[in-house]
C-alpha cells in the first residue's frame, strides 16, 4: 500500500479540518437531519433527503482524513539547493512568462489556489530534483510548456 506524504503544516491543516467536521459540521448536520425529519414525508422530502446525503458526506470525509492521517508519512525539507517534496519553488514559463511560486506538496494536500501542487502532477513531478537555472519542459493537455527554476526555498 502507497503512504501518502504530507508536509507537517499539511497535516496540521488536516487534523484541523477533521477536529472541525468531528464536532460542528457533524453536530450541525444531525441538527439538519433531526429538523427535516420532524416535517417530511420519508419518501419524497428533498430537504430530508438532502440532510441525510449531507450528513453522510461528512462522516465519509471523517473516516477518509481518520485513515490518512493514520497512514501518512511526514516529510521534511532538506536541502534547498535541489527541488524536493515540500520546496518553495520560483518558476518562470519561458519564453517571458511572468514568476510563479508553489510549494510541491503531496496529493492530499495540493490546492491551486494555495498554491501548492502535487508531487505527482506533471508540474510537479517534472520540477522534483531540479536546480536554479535549469530549464523544465512539461507535457500538459495543451501541449509542451518550459519552465526555468528561478529560486527555491525551504
Amino acid at each position: 500500500m502507497h503512504q501518502p506524504q504530507l508536509t507537517t503544516a499539511g497535516r496540521h491543516r488536516l487534523q484541523e479540518q477533521l477536529e472541525t467536521l468531528r464536532g460542528d459540521s457533524r453536530r450541525e448536520a444531525l441538527e439538519r437531519v433531526k429538523a427535516a425529519r420532524k416535517f417530511c414525508d420519508f419518501r419524497e422530502d428533498v430537504t430530508y433527503m438532502d440532510a441525510v446525503r449531507e450528513q453522510a458526506r461528512i462522516e465519509s470525509k471523517i473516516v477518509e482524513l481518520e485513515r490518512l492521517l493514520a497512514h501518512a508519512v511526514i516529510v521534511e525539507t532538506g536541502r534547498s539547493d535541489v527541488v524536493a517534496f515540500g520546496s518553495r519553488v520560483v518558476i518562470r514559463e519561458i519564453p517571458g512568462g511572468d514568476e510563479e511560486t508553489y510549494r510541491i506538496v503531496g496529493e492530499h494536500e495540493a490546492d491551486l489556489a494555495k498554491d501548492t501542487i502535487a508531487d505527482t502532477s506533471p508540474l510537479g513531478s517534472g520540477l522534483i530534483g531540479g536546480v536554479v537555472g535549469q530549464t523544465v519542459s512539461i507535457v500538459s493537455p495543451g501541449g509542451r510548456l518550459d519552465f526555468e527554476i528561478v529560486r527555491i526555498e525551504r
